[in-house]
């Protein structure tokens, strides 16, 4: 097995295990080097996610970095733009029906890629996701139960009051809830609303409070009852002026007038105390206040400062946003010159190596290379040159196969003669058919390889072209590969030349 990455987006990457068969590398992307999605395959053979080659020519033509690392880059084929590319829906079934498992651990799901996509991606009762609220990794099925029992930020809502609070502050929420249930002291009934619990206790029988004159010594605790009994007596009624009333007062013992006017002289010393302190923070305050009022004009003069501060900022943001969009565009305008410049230079060695009287040697150099990129699919073909039979003449090129093709494919050396569309083909006449005499010329011994024929005037290959190209016709057994291998005269310096020749004979 093993495990790969599905590339979504800049920010999306889901994973899946492979099973067998082991995964091979045009399955995955050269931009990314994940497992393709919706594939496209550049006019190099290499192949792209649809979104990594869209995100590499967004910004115009590029090079491509596969064929730089192969080195096998050609300026023809291996510039990335919009529009070289097309989906290869061969090699997406292929990916879609590779076997996976899913990666989520105490997940049994497998099937193909296209039913992880299709029913299962995104959908994983095992996959891991944050929780919103704390941010714990949960699994997608635990999600309920989190939510309800263990998050640490989940909403509750009182039992007794119904408002909402959150898990952690339920302590917060009892002290100061209005409908929590309460014990009296005094009588010891339950569940007497908080709300309700003052009221309660000024008419309860049985709740001691401390004495009304505790603030001059008395320590003793009475109940409410108590309290309504030693309640101030009315006054006497209004006696006729004709009665008197025998008063007496009984005197306080001196102990406790001494101690009365201790507490009444320590009670003054603290007032004083407290008059010294409150006009201490009186000057505090006035300062205080200045210094209030100096904060302020700086954090005004600041806020000011600030406000034309990010004026400038916003102003300099619209001009480097002018200057990087000018930037891009000369980066457009550049890529495209460099393109230009690249298919004039291609134009150019095709015309220095044109001919104009029929006869044409192609030189193939890197053999090695450019046979093994045929072995392996990448290059399987090779164009050469176009040459004509005169500056007016048909217009015509040669097309190899270094590993064969049909029924030459892997035992011969595939050699075909095309005609091309060209600019005075109106003035020529059709079909064509003069005689074609290919070679694959010996570099020693002269022991040329040789075949000729005669066009098929009834075939469409030598009919008056009407797209670039006629289909190519020619020798598929031309020259067995093993001709080739080993030493020979026919590869020196790791090239070999191919010369067609025309006949003239008619024109």
């Amino acid at each position: 097995c093993r495990q790969i990455s599905l590339t979504v987006g800049p920010e999306l990457v889901l994973s899946v295990i492979l099973q067998s068969p082991p995964l091979e590398d045009k399955h995955l992307c050269n931009c990314c080097h994940n497992i393709l999605r919706r594939p496209f395959q550049a006019q190099c053979g290499h192949r792209f996610c649809s979104y990594c080659f869209n995100r590499a020519v967004s910004n115009g033509p590029q090079k491509c970095n596969a064929c730089i690392k192969e080195d096998i880059f050609e300026e023809s084929t291996s510039i990335l733009k919009q529009g070289c590319a097309f989906p290869d829906n061969a090699v997406r079934r292929e990916v879609e029906s590779l076997s996976a498992v899913c990666i989520n651990e105490s997940c049994t799901w497998k099937g193909t890629i296209k039913e992880y996509e299709l029913n299962h991606e995104g959908k994983c009762e095992f996959m891991i996701i944050p929780c919103p609220s704390c941010k714990e990794r949960i699994r997608f099925n635990e999600q309920e139960r989190h939510n309800e029992r263990e998050c640490p930020e989940r909403t509750l809502n009182c039992k007794y009051c119904k408002e909402p609070f959150h898990f952690k502050n339920i302590k917060a929420h009892d002290e100061i809830c209005p409908k929590y249930p309460m014990i009296c002291e005094g009588c010891a009934k339950k569940k007497i609303p908080r709300e309700k619990y003052v009221d309660h206790i000024k008419f309860c029988s049985k709740f001691r409070t401390p004495c009304r004159f505790h603030v001059v010594g008395c320590d003793m605790s009475v109940s409410t009852s108590c309290l309504s009994a030693s309640a101030p007596l009315p006054p006497p009624p209004t006696l006729p002026p004709t009665l008197s009333v025998s008063t007496s007062f009984t005197p306080l013992p001196s102990s406790v007038g001494a101690a009365l006017e201790l507490q009444l002289h320590s009670e003054k010393t603290k007032v004083v105390e407290l008059g010294r302190r409150c006009t201490e923070l009186e000057v505090k305050s006035g300062t205080f206040e200045n210094v209030v009022c100096v904060l302020n004009r700086e954090v005004e003069r600041f806020a000011t400062t600030m406000e034309a501060s990010t004026r400038q900022h916003k102003l300099d943001q619209d001009k480097i946003e002018a200057l990087s969009n000018k930037v891009r565009q000369l980066e457009r305008t550049v890529g495209l010159k460099d393109l230009t410049v690249a298919e004039m230079e291609g134009r150019l060695r095709e015309m220095s190596a044109t001919t104009f009287d029929g006869v044409f040697i192609w030189r193939i150099s890197d053999f090695a290379k450019k046979r093994q990129d045929a072995v392996a699919g990448r290059a399987p073909a090779m164009f050469s040159p176009a040459f004509y039979t005169s500056k007016y003449g048909y217009k015509m090129c040669l097309r190899i196969y270094l590993n064969g093709d049909g029924t030459g494919r892997g035992s011969h050396l595939s050699l075909f003669f095309v005609v091309m569309r060209g600019l005075s083909d109106a003035l020529l006449k059709w079909p064509f058919n003069q005689k074609v005499t290919l070679m694959l010329l010996d570099q020693s011994s002269r022991e040329h390889i040789i075949d000729a024929f005669r066009p098929d005037v009834t075939s469409s290959s030598f009919q008056r072209p009407v797209s670039e190209m006629n289909i190519a016709s020619g020798c598929p057994l031309f020259c067995p590969l093993s001709k080739l291998d080993g030493k020979n005269s026919y590869i020196r310096d790791d090239t070999i030349f191919i010369k067609a020749i025309v006949d003239l004979t008619g024109l």
